[in-house]
C-alpha cells in the first residue's frame, strides 16, 4: 500500500494554522485515554476477522458503549478540538501498523466522521451520565468475545431499559386437590364442641348435684387414659391434645343418670375409645358414634341402672311457681316419657324434670348449639330435619298435636340432634345424604316412643343411620358441575 493511501485528511481549520492551546491538561490526559482503548480494541477486531467472519462496524460497538454525559457536550469549541488533534495522531499510527501487516482496516473512519458524531452525545439521557465509568469500560471491552457468546453475556449484564432491574420470577406450586385451605384444625373444631357442651355441665351439676360433676370427670379420665394407653402400646402418635377423648367422655356422661355407679361409666369410656373408635383406626375410621356405642351397650348391659333416675333440684321449681317436683326432691321416679310425672313446656325448657345429665336443660343445649352454628362447626340441616320429621311421624302414630312441644323437648332429641347427629365421622358428607340421614333418625325416633318397648329411641336411631352412611353416600352422589344428562 502506497504511503498516500494512508494519509489522513485535516480539517480545514488546522489547515489555516489554528493554534490549538491546551488549558486543561487532565482533561485531555483522560481524552486521550478514552480514544486509546477504543483504537486498541479495533486493531484487536481487524487481526480476529479471519476467526470471526462476522465482523460488526465500528458504529454499532460504539453506539452499544456508553456516551458522554450531556455536561462534555457543553466544552468550549477550543477543547474538542485539542481531543481532535490528538486523536489524528494515534489512528494515522495505527493504521501504519494494520498496512505493513498486509490486512485492511474496514471498519476504520475518518477523524472526521467521529468528530461529527460527537454531537450525539448530546441526546443520551441523563441516566447513562450517571452511571460510573468502570461499568462503561467493562462493556466496552466485553466486546471481544466471539459472536456466538455476545448475546448472551449482554442479556445479563445490560439492566432493564430505564435503569430498572428485571423483575422475579414468579413462581407456581403445584398440589393435590383440597385446594381449599381453612383455619379450622381438628383441634379447635374439638375445643369449640367442648366449650358448647360447658352450658348443660352446667345445668346438670345444678338439677343433680355436685355427684354428675364427679360422673362426668370420671368419664372424661378414662376416655382420655385409654386412648393413651392403647397409642402408647401400639406405638401410635399420641391424640389426646385434640380434645376428640373429652368429648366422647362428656357426651357419654351426659347419656347416662347421675345415679350410675363410677366403675360402670368408667367402663363405658374404655369400650368407646378402644372398641369402637381405636380398633377401627382411631379417630376419623369409627364407622358409628362412640359416646352413642358405650351408652347402647351400657343399656344392654346394665337396664336397671341405666333407668334409675331422680327427680330435679326443687329450686327452680319454686322459682318458677311450679310444684311438680317440690316434694319429690331426690326420689327414685320414672321419666315422664316412661309413663311417669308429667311436666308443663316451661319446666322441659328449663331442665326441671327427670332424665339423663345432659338431656334435662333445653335451654342450655339450644345455648350451645347456636355457638356451634355461629361458629361454623356444624350445620342447621341436620338437626332441623331430624326434629321436624319426628314431630310429623309422632303425629300421625297417634300423638295428640298438643303433646308435640312437650315430646320434642323431652328425652335426649335436642341433644342428638344437634351433638352427636352432626358427627364429622359417622355423618354423610353430601347434602342429599344428609337429608335422608336425618330423616331416617326421626322416623326410627318417632317410631320407638309410640310403639317401642323403650322410652326413647333417639340413640338408637342414630346408630342405625350411621350403618347406612356409606350407602347413602354411594347412591346420594351429587352431580358434577358441567355433567349433562345422557340423551337416549
Amino acid at each position: 500500500m502506497e504511503e498516500k493511501d494512508l494519509k489522513v485528511e485535516v480539517p480545514s481549520e488546522l489547515e489555516n494554522g489554528t493554534d490549538i492551546e491546551i488549558k486543561e491538561n487532565e482533561v485531555v490526559t483522560e481524552n486521550v485515554e478514552e480514544v486509546k482503548e477504543v483504537e486498541n480494541e479495533n486493531i484487536e477486531t481487524a487481526s480476529t476477522t479471519e476467526e470471526t467472519k462476522s465482523e460488526r462496524p465500528v458504529r454499532e460497538r460504539r453506539e452499544r458503549a456508553p456516551r458522554e454525559p450531556r455536561e462534555r457536550t457543553e466544552r468550549p469549541a477550543r477543547e474538542r478540538r485539542t481531543r481532535v488533534a490528538s486523536e489524528e495522531e494515534i489512528p494515522a499510527s495505527e493504521t501504519t501498523e494494520n498496512a505493513e501487516m498486509g490486512e485492511e482496516v474496514k471498519t476504520e473512519r475518518p477523524v472526521r466522521e467521529r468528530r461529527e458524531r460527537t454531537p450525539r452525545e448530546a441526546r443520551e439521557p441523563r441516566e447513562r451520565a450517571e452511571r460510573p465509568s468502570r461499568e462503561r469500560r467493562e462493556r466496552t471491552t466485553g466486546t471481544d468475545d466471539s459472536s456466538e457468546e455476545r448475546p448472551s453475556r449482554e442479556r445479563r449484564e445490560r439492566p432493564a431499559r430505564g435503569g430498572r432491574a428485571e423483575e422475579p420470577q414468579i413462581k407456581l406450586f403445584v398440589g393435590s386437590s383440597p385446594h381449599l385451605r381453612s383455619e379450622a384444625t381438628v383441634s379447635t373444631v374439638m375445643r369449640d364442641v367442648v366449650i358448647a357442651l360447658i352450658p348443660t355441665l352446667l345445668a346438670g351439676i345444678y338439677f343433680f348435684g355436685i355427684r354428675a360433676l364427679l360422673v362426668t370427670l370420671v368419664s372424661i379420665a378414662f376416655a382420655v387414659g385409654s386412648e393413651y394407653i392403647y397409642e402408647k402400646l401400639t406405638h401410635k402418635p399420641i391424640t389426646i391434645k385434640d380434645f376428640s377423648a373429652v368429648i366422647t367422655g362428656m357426651l357419654i356422661a351426659f347419656n347416662v343418670p347421675v345415679t350410675i355407679p363410677y366403675w360402670m361409666v368408667a367402663l363405658g369410656s374404655i369400650f368407646a375409645i378402644i372398641i369402637v373408635k381405636q380398633l377401627y383406626g382411631g379417630l376419623g375410621m369409627n364407622f358409628m358414634n362412640p359416646a352413642l356405642a358405650a351408652r347402647a351397650a351400657l343399656m344392654a348391659s346394665f337396664p336397671t341402672a341405666m333407668s334409675n333416675y331422680v327427680a330435679p333440684n326443687s329450686g327452680i321449681s319454686n322459682l318458677i311457681n311450679s310444684s311438680t317436683y317440690s316434694s319429690l326432691d331426690a326420689a327414685t321416679y320414672a321419666t315422664p316419657l316412661s309413663k311417669g310425672t308429667q311436666v308443663n313446656f316451661l319446666e322441659a325448657f328449663i331442665g326441671v324434670r327427670g332424665g339423663c345429665i345432659g338431656e334435662v336443660s333445653t335451654i342450655c343445649l339450644l345455648i350451645g348449639a347456636g355457638y356451634l352454628l355461629y361458629r361454623g362447626v356444624i350445620q342447621l340441616r341436620i338437626p332441623l330435619v331430624f326434629i321436624s320429621t319426628t314431630a310429623v311421624v309422632l303425629a300421625l302414630t297417634g300423638t295428640p298435636v298438643a303433646n308435640l312441644p312437650v315430646q320434642l323437648l323431652m328425652g335426649g332429641l335436642i341433644l342428638g340432634a344437634f351433638f352427636m347427629a352432626t358427627d364429622y365421622v359417622s355423618a354423610p358428607v353430601n347434602r342429599k345424604a344428609q337429608i335422608f340421614f336425618a330423616m331416617g333418625c326421626g322416623i326410627i325416633t318417632a317410631l320407638i316412643r309410640n310403639f317401642g318397648s323403650l322410652p326413647e329411641g333417639v340413640s338408637y336411631s342414630i346408630l342405625f343411620m350411621n350403618i347406612f352412611t356409606p350407602l347413602l353416600e354411594k347412591y346420594c352422589v351429587p352431580k358434577v358441575f358441567g355433567e349433562g344428562r345422557v340423551k337416549k
